[in-house]
């Protein structure tokens, strides 16, 4: 099997940083978005959260691609499959953003509801599979710090969360706010240490005598 090169992945591991980075600061618009709706009670600009939410994912999911090189000859197979999981929600959570934009600028007005269901499989490989397939790897492995490997399991927690109290009944927009802000914190903090380690960030080959994981 031929080796991760940097031609393929370099500049998916450059920008995983900053697109880690954008996508926290669009959840925060969402999480304004949420805010303002709590307060006023004005649903309008809700769709529109929809395409910020859909926007801040895609980019946190091309953003989590780019840790692949680091991973790829560390723990190979459940890398891979975090690259199709990844690949599978960047798509979904990208188709989402524009359908809730057009939605939202009245092209399909009021169908974003019966298309969103149709979203639900992608967003949950997305977003729960594809991270927590990047999380186990990196805890696994020495390719990324202990830190980001546990801060990349959060995303996938506070999906299920967010899943779970739904099937509770736990519909309050509170709580919609908080699991918001806690995925633009998570985002943001993946971020931080990815730009704050850039030593670590596309390591593309194993340390000398550094176990392989399959």
């Amino acid at each position: 099997m031929a080796s991760v090169t940097k031609p393929q992945w370099g500049s998916f591991a450059k920008w995983s940083a900053t697109a880690f980075l954008v996508a926290g600061l669009l959840m925060v618009v969402d999480a304004a978005i949420v805010a303002t709706n709590i307060v006023t009670g004005e649903e309008g600009f809700l769709v529109l959260g929809q395409a910020f939410v859909g926007a801040a994912w895609t980019g946190a999911l091309i953003g989590l691609l780019g840790l692949y090189p680091g991973l790829a000859d560390r723990s190979r197979w459940l890398s891979r499959a975090g690259v199709v999981f990844a690949g599978i929600g960047v798509v979904t959570f990208a188709v989402m953003a524009v359908v809730s934009l057009v939605d939202y600028v009245g092209i399909l007005a009021g169908e974003f509801d019966s298309i969103g269901v149709f979203f639900i499989p992608g967003v949950l490989v997305g977003s729960v599979l594809g991270f927590v397939a990047f999380g186990v790897a990196s805890l696994w492995t020495d390719a990324y710090s202990r830190t980001l490997g546990v801060l990349l399991l959060v995303p996938a927690i506070l999906v299920a969360t967010n899943i779970l109290r739904f099937v509770a009944g736990l519909e309050a927009a509170t709580l919609t706010l908080a699991i918001v802000i806690g995925d633009a914190l998570a985002m943001l903090a993946i971020g931080y240490v990815l730009r704050s380690s850039p030593q670590l960030s596309g390591r593309l080959e194993p340390a000398p005598g550094e176990v392989r994981h399959g």
